[in-house]
């Protein structure tokens, strides 16, 4: 038996533990609350660029959070649910000797839900991602392949 069975069950509200450490059945009344998400999110504030299909419009916003699969972010824009976009993933990295370097992830994601923005004139965008590369700087590359011939 797992150590922290119960946690298992968290996502049913009304649901009671017995003296034996079993879930009862919910109470009467009581709504299931499944989780939606497949991964685990983590809250991170990276900035985003979504580029419109068929224009040269790009759009700015920053991640509200991130997982393997998809990321949720507030966008003044109105996108449409189902639309697939290009979008840029600015992901900052540490340089102990100070230059702040970032990697750029590069995705094409397909916009799973939108919502009204707590303030009016944002929306909140779900986006699950389908392809995605990691974009090395030229600079970086040359300098990796330096720092390798040195050693």
């Amino acid at each position: 038996m797992f150590a922290k069975s119960v946690e298992v069950f968290a996502n049913y509200r009304g649901s009671r533990i017995q003296g034996n450490g079993s879930i009862a059945a919910p109470l009467k009344g009581a709504v299931a609350n499944p989780e939606r998400r497949a991964r685990v999110r983590t809250t991170v504030h990276w900035p985003v660029l979504f580029f419109l299909n068929g224009c040269g419009e790009a759009i700015e916003t920053v991640t509200q959070n991130l997982s393997s699969s998809g990321f949720y972010c507030h966008s003044r824009t109105l996108v449409a649910p189902g639309e697939y976009l290009l979008c840029a993933i600015k992901i900052p990295t540490f340089d102990p000797s100070g230059y702040e370097r970032a990697r750029v992830l590069e995705c094409r994601v397909q916009v799973k839900r939108v919502e009204p923005g707590k303030s009016g004139d944002t929306f909140g965008v779900a986006c699950q991602i389908h392809d995605y590369r990691l974009v090395v700087q030229e600079e970086d590359a040359g300098n990796n392949l330096e720092e390798a011939a040195q050693e």
